[in-house]
């Protein structure tokens, strides 16, 4: 069963940030910005990607990193975005021209696909607007979907060490997010979260071409 902070949550997507979503992106990041960032996360999971692997966008929002890794894979590949918000999938299908790319309404709680279906999963900048217990929750669903051996991707907030670098980023978006979400709870847990649900990690790499603002983590399902 869905929350009920997440159902609030969906909600207000539903009824209003659908529609501006991915401009307030574009004014937030910078068009440029916005384009490092999704490629960083296309970088990181494109070398294992083969022909014919099934690939989960998980929280997907408009589809726009979606649609960006369906442009660039294999056309043999089965993709699929899924994310609670009615709003950002209908956004999302409305620019979808890809017959192997698939849009749909789902509850990243409650996956509708079955065990170890995809190679590949990706969840962007949606944990830490979770409480832990709600991301290990999804955490177990990526787990119980994802097959033996498939490789999950994680990108989300990372707060510098350097001092200059760290006052940009609460200054940009440190603060606000501390208020308004977990990100720095889900920043000191999400490694043992990985771990206590029997993921491996391979590597946690900085974006260093954004100021070290933003994580990537490689994991397997061992």
């Amino acid at each position: 069963m869905t929350p009920p902070q997440s159902i609030r949550y969906v909600n207000i997507y539903n009824n209003f940030i659908y529609k501006f979503y991915d401009l307030g992106l574009k004014i937030g990041l910078t068009p440029i910005g916005e384009k490092i960032l999704r490629y960083s996360v296309y970088e990181a999971i494109s070398p294992y990607i083969k022909k014919g692997d099934t690939i989960l966008d998980l929280c997907c929002g408009t589809g726009t990193l979606t649609i960006l890794i369906t442009k660039l894979i294999y056309r043999e590949c089965i993709i699929f975005g899924v994310d609670l918000s009615r709003g950002q999938i209908f956004q999302a299908q409305k620019k979808n021209q890809y017959p192997n790319l698939n849009f749909l309404v789902m509850d990243a709680f409650e996956l509708k696909f079955p065990d170890e279906y995809f190679e590949h999963i990706i969840i962007s900048a949606a944990l830490h607007e979770m409480r832990k217990s709600q991301r290990l929750k999804v955490l177990s669903e990526v787990f119980r979907v994802l097959k033996k051996g498939g490789r999950f991707i994680i990108f989300e907030h990372h707060e510098p060490s350097k001092i200059f670098h760290r006052l940009l980023y609460n200054f940009y978006l440190g603060f606000i997010e501390k208020i308004t979400s977990n990100s720095a709870e889900m920043q000191r847990e999400i490694l043992k979260e990985l771990k206590l649900k029997h993921f491996l990690i391979k590597t946690q790499m900085l974006v260093n071409r954004f100021f070290n603002f933003f994580q990537i983590i490689h994991s397997i399902k061992i």
